[in-house]
């Protein structure tokens, strides 16, 4: 494998901390997987001492495919490759026994959460979805930064600030009692055990010889923490990121870890990786203009030993229909001309809303073309309801569990019953599973009630203790027994959505054989490790591959695009209010908008494409839009824009408004 000075010296320094600033193109998952081979074929590292964490499962199954072809697959099952919070599980797992909960939890994610604060907020709150989401926000933030409710509280000056607070302390308890574990719980509580215990910090150093984080732009406080306490003895591991690349403020990301690491790790080594591979000269050109308009803390300039390249042209268009439409027009004169396919194509947009009227002319054009969009297959009905029975097989304190599946198929179980069941629960202390399953609560609820409840408890209890025996078929056990398939049929009125359940369920069901079977490169799981790899959406890429195979143009978010290359590529809606977007202008965050652009500029390899529309309809009024302040920041020299009689028109109205972009038109 041919590898640059660079590449060369980032692998193979290995005594101390050092961080490799790696810049977009510049083969960091090449230099990962080398550093990894080196580790072990050269430095006596043996592969479990040795731990590569990413953000994503496809980024750490693609590792895996990668070192697979290098080394023994034996080797590579015994080392970890997971994301943070897949590593964090797995350290709560292994030290339960130091922890204040049971070995059978179970995980909530975003939708869980929701449901819980609509279950434990007021009245005039539970309604409010965006304000359910701040407190979410919030809640998530608190821990990120190790504060406990009692802090918080005490920290809390407005009546707002207190309410928040008073929120939080419930949704802990609720957590604790239900014996359930949130995603930030899987970084924080692993990081204050560590800081806690000497004795298992020694244990997870020792065991961690060596640590290597991909993407380390992207960690937020707490995932900074967590590296820090399992690296602070012997400082040995290799961080890789980008600055110009973090564009996950919203989510905790804190690029200023790259500038932490230098006062924690004064020792630190950093390695810069500017040689790019993929993108033409004048691209990249385009790229280093434009983000050295950010401030950094370490400077870096990509350079490319690949042609210079087309001009990079500004689509100038009427509005977003037309916009669409010399999309659309110069993909079919490519593709007619030129040996190229639709696939070479993505076009990238700032918000999921900018694709509507894409998908519309993309229609009428006949153009093949395939949408990324964040909806995970873990998030339909059919996969919610039978992972929530997997739940309360695994974890009978599972209040959220119990309440989707008690009535689904439907028991004919009435809100009625259920409230005085959770009133029961609440009185003796216990989950709704255990009071559900007491003598006493007889005396609450007539004998047919009862007894539907009974059946209910049995009917689990059989599925738990199936689960101990025959692990593998306890799904299509519990399918079969509830005939949920013939239930689905009556209550979807489509055939055809009926047959994508279904065939959701089957896949489910393939999923959880094979990973209890295990494979050469992951070893056999148990259920409760399979329900919490499950809900951590390690599968979710197995879902989506096969669409991203075909020969269809590529429609994605900036963000999504992130990782990803393509031959051609479009970024539309480089308007004023758009790209920069509206509240990164109120709020003064330009610089991660910047950062934003160039991460779609660095996807294009030979072709790069600005759209920008002179007028948008939104909520049904004509505004007048001014191009993006980022068109301005790149080298005009190397820009072509459209010269229709339209658009000189445009460009003459526009240079009137723009006096403050210093804009001059080749």
């Amino acid at each position: 494998m041919t590898l640059n000075f660079a590449q060369k010296n980032a692998i193979k320094f290995i005594n101390g901390p050092c961080l490799i600033l790696a810049g977009a193109g510049s083969g960091k998952t090449k230099v990962i997987v080398n550093k990894i081979i080196y580790l072990i074929n050269y430095c006596q590292y043996t592969p479990d001492n040795i731990a590569a964490v990413t953000f994503t499962n496809k980024a750490a199954y693609e590792m895996r495919i990668r070192l697979s072809e290098y080394l023994d697959v034996a080797k590579i099952k015994n080392m970890i490759i997971s994301t943070f919070h897949s590593l964090g599980l797995k350290i709560i797992k292994q030290e339960i026994n130091s922890l204040k909960f049971n070995a059978n939890f179970t995980l909530f994610d975003e939708k869980d959460q929701i449901m819980l604060l609509k279950k434990i907020c007021d009245k005039q709150v539970k309604n409010d979805l965006k304000l359910l989401k701040k407190i979410n926000f919030m809640i998530s933030y608190w821990k990120n930064k190790f504060f406990t409710p009692l802090e918080v509280k005490l920290l809390a000056k407005s009546n707002s600030e207190k309410y928040f607070s008073d929120i939080y302390d419930k949704y802990n308890t609720y957590l604790y009692k239900s014996n359930i574990l949130d995603f930030d719980d899987l970084i924080c509580i692993p990081t204050i055990l560590l800081k806690k215990n000497k004795e298992i910090k020694n244990r997870w150093q020792n065991k961690i010889s060596y640590l290597l984080v991909d993407e380390y732009q992207d960690t937020n406080n707490s995932q900074y923490e967590f590296i820090k306490v399992l690296t602070d003895i012997n400082s040995n591991f290799t961080l890789v990121g980008d600055d110009d690349q973090s564009i996950y403020s919203w989510r905790g990301a804190n690029p200023k870890n790259i500038f932490l690491l230098k006062k924690d790790f004064p020792d630190l080594k950093i390695i810069k990786m500017e040689h790019n591979y993929r993108s033409s000269g004048r691209i990249l050109k385009a790229a280093n203009s434009l983000i050295s308009n950010n401030i950094h803390f370490l400077q870096k300039n990509l350079f490319s030993q690949l042609q210079y390249g087309n001009f990079i042209k500004v689509i100038i268009a009427e509005n977003e229909e037309n916009e669409a439409k010399k999309i659309a027009k110069k993909i079919l004169l490519q593709c007619s001309k030129k040996s190229v396919k639709y696939q070479d194509y993505a076009i990238l947009y700032r918000g999921n809303y900018q694709s509507r009227i894409l998908e519309k002319v993309l229609i009428k054009e006949n153009i093949p073309y395939n949408i990324s969009k964040n909806s995970s297959f873990f998030s339909h009905p059919e996969i919610k309801d039978l992972l929530s029975y997997l739940r309360i097989i695994i974890n009978k304190n599972d209040n959220s569990a119990f309440m989707r599946i008690i009535n689904v198929p439907s028991r004919k179980i009435g809100i009625i019953t259920l409230k005085k069941i959770e009133n029961w629960a609440n009185k003796k202390n216990k989950s709704l599973y255990e009071a559900s399953n007491d003598i006493e609560l007889k005396n609450f609820l007539n004998k047919k009630t009862f007894d539907k409840i009974k059946n209910f408890i049995l009917l689990i209890e059989s599925f738990i203790k199936l689960s101990f025996l025959k692990p593998s078929i306890i799904l299509d056990k519990i399918i079969n027994e509830i005939e949920y398939e013939t239930w689905l049929s009556k209550i979807i009125k489509e055939p055809k959505k009926v047959k994508d359940s279904i065939n959701n369920i089957h896949t489910l069901s393939t999923w959880i054989k094979n990973m209890i079977k295990g494979d050469e490169l992951e070893k056999p799981m148990s259920l409760s490790k399979i329900i919490a790899r499950m809900t951590l959406r390690d599968m979710v890429e197995q879902n989506t591959k096969k669409d991203s195979e075909k020969n269809q143009v590529q429609l994605m978010t900036l963000h999504a695009s992130k990782g990803l290359e393509f031959p051609s590529v479009f970024m539309i809606g480089m308007c004023e209010g758009v790209l920069p977007n509206h509240k990164s202008i109120n709020d003064n965050n330009i610089e991660e908008e910047r950062r934003l652009t160039y991460v779609g500029i660095t996807r294009a390899q030979k072709q790069l494409f600005f759209t920008y529309c002179s007028t948008r309809n939104q909520y049904g009024q004509i505004l007048d839009m001014l191009p993006s302040r980022f068109l301005f920041e790149l080298p005009q020299e190397d820009l072509k824009w459209d010269k229709s009689i339209f658009v000189e028109k445009s460009l003459k109205k526009e240079n009137k408004k723009l006096k403050i972009f210093n804009f001059k038109k080749n």
